[in-house]
């Protein structure tokens, strides 16, 4: 016994508890994230994010342009500066702003990491476009992947972008 009132043996089995409790905290191959509002989830993509053309996604013509098109012909978006080695969209964030998804891993194009926005409620939309919010910048890709400079940017409503009455909160592989 030591000093203290414990045995190395009970010592070593509160080590093995806390390792077990770690291991199963880190060991989870994805992650979900809540809307304050709409207790809506969305799942982490499960493998790394993975590079296609612009071809192989759908276009669509919309009030800012042709642009493409995730799951139900959603406009897809970037966050502006982010990267595929460091990106900035997590927790939170995927609620709002759902990843593109392909064989569970997250499309990328042109470089940019792809995503839909919630509050595209029909095909063709694009009410993300130019939008600020506490991630960043968000613009629509073009045709091509780039994206759609537009001056200005818009500020979400007061109640915030997410809705918990979007029917489809994208996110879906094609």
């Amino acid at each position: 016994m030591s000093a203290f009132g414990i045995s190395k043996v009970g010592l070593g089995a509160v080590g093995a508890a806390a390792l077990v409790v770690l291991l199963s905290a880190c060991g989870s191959g994805s992650s979900s994230a809540t809307s304050g509002a709409g207790a809506t989830s969305v799942a982490a993509p499960s493998k790394p994010p993975v590079t296609e053309p612009a071809s192989a996604l759908k276009t669509m013509s919309t009030a800012i342009g042709t642009v493409l098109v995730g799951p139900s012909s959603r406009t897809v978006y970037e966050l502006v500066g982010e990267s595929p080695a460091n990106p900035t969209c997590t927790g939170g964030c995927l609620a709002i702003w759902p990843p593109v998804v392909k064989n569970g891993s997250q499309v990328i194009v042109n470089g940019h990491l792809a995503y839909t926005y919630v509050n595209d409620t029909s095909a063709g939309q694009a009410t993300g476009q130019n939008l600020t919010d506490q991630w960043g910048r968000w613009v629509a890709l073009d045709a091509r992947g780039n994206p759609i400079s537009a001056p200005g940017a818009t500020t979400p409503t007061p109640s915030g972008p997410a809705s918990s009455t979007a029917p489809n909160p994208g996110g879906a592989a094609f």
